[in-house]
């Protein structure tokens, strides 16, 4: 079991989604709505306090979360800012090491 566990924190540090995807998964939808998120993205950034293209960028994956933005999310009561950032910080540094590898 603690062999598996291995195998998979090593590939989720190889291989850790955009944090935007967490957004998508937990934040918006018919689902989250019930649980205290946004039915759509256009809802979810008027409650975040950003434009629906900002936050468009950053749920497909096309500009990062920022400072900001990990603040405006906890506001929203979308997790802490830390771990946004956290989330962020893991993706970049597996970016950085796969491109210093090729």
């Amino acid at each position: 079991m603690a062999e598996i566990a291995a195998r998979e924190d090593a590939w989720l540090r190889r291989n850790p989604e955009h944090p935007g995807q967490a957004i998508v998964d937990g934040c918006i939808g018919a689902d989250a709505a019930r649980r205290g998120g946004a039915a759509s993205v256009t809802a979810a950034a008027k409650r975040l306090g950003v434009d629906r293209k900002t936050l468009s960028r950053v749920i497909h994956g096309h500009c990062a979360i920022t400072p900001d933005m990990a603040v405006r999310l906890e506001s929203a009561g979308w997790g802490s800012a830390e771990s946004w950032l956290w989330r962020q910080a893991r993706y970049d540094l597996a970016r950085a090491r796969a491109r210093l590898a090729a």
